[in-house]
């Protein structure tokens, strides 16, 4: 509770005054350390839930996903990636979109497509994160390919494909995908009259 309204200190009081941890305990720790932006904090504090012999579960995967991701730490997510898999919750689509956008934000597209492939319900989110990732490391077929097979299309879709070229310096490719996206948008709604 404390963690969501911001009160991070109040939070960490809470959780080390704690006699006994469970997951949704560290989850609550992890998730109100990423929403402040100390994601470098929830990576530190990851190896102690094993050292309350918990396992973690899809919440804490996700968590410490999101802390991978947000620091480009390629390394220790690969890490992650690979204990999640041995989990029971391996096939959690809520985790492997996270994992999308980590491999996406620390420039590894491949592995993010890899992850995406995996997914079989793949919702909004996880396809804008694959979108913005292919957008960033300069791989314009690719992303407008993805975004041409996408069954629904919107705002956040076309938003996270014109930023992730902007991040990466692709000013033409990010008019020339605004512009397609205003005609895109201008045949629907003749089309609907």
């Amino acid at each position: 509770m404390y963690g969501k309204c911001g009160l991070l200190d109040n939070a960490v009081q809470l959780f080390d005054e704690m006699p006994q941890r469970d997951l949704a305990s560290w989850a609550s720790i992890f998730t109100a350390h990423n929403e402040a932006n100390q994601h470098q904090k929830t990576l530190s504090l990851f190896p102690n839930i094993l050292l309350d012999t918990l396992w973690p579960d899809h919440f804490v995967f996700a968590s410490i996903v999101k802390a991978c991701a947000n620091l480009g730490a390629l390394k220790v997510g690969k890490q992650v990636h690979s204990q999640f898999l041995k989990s029971v919750f391996s096939h959690d689509d809520v985790v492997k979109s996270s994992l999308v956008d980590m491999y996406a934000k620390c420039g590894v597209p491949d592995n993010a497509k890899s992850v995406f492939d995996e997914i079989l319900v793949k919702n909004l989110i996880c396809s804008s994160a694959m979108l913005s990732g292919y957008a960033r490391c300069g791989r314009k077929r690719e992303a407008i390919e993805l975004l041409r097979k996408l069954p629904e299309k919107n705002l956040q879709c076309w938003t996270a494909l014109i930023s992730g070229f902007v991040q990466n310096g692709n000013f033409i490719d990010a008019i020339d995908v605004f512009l397609e996206e205003i005609i895109d948008s201008k045949l629907k709604n003749e089309i609907e009259l």
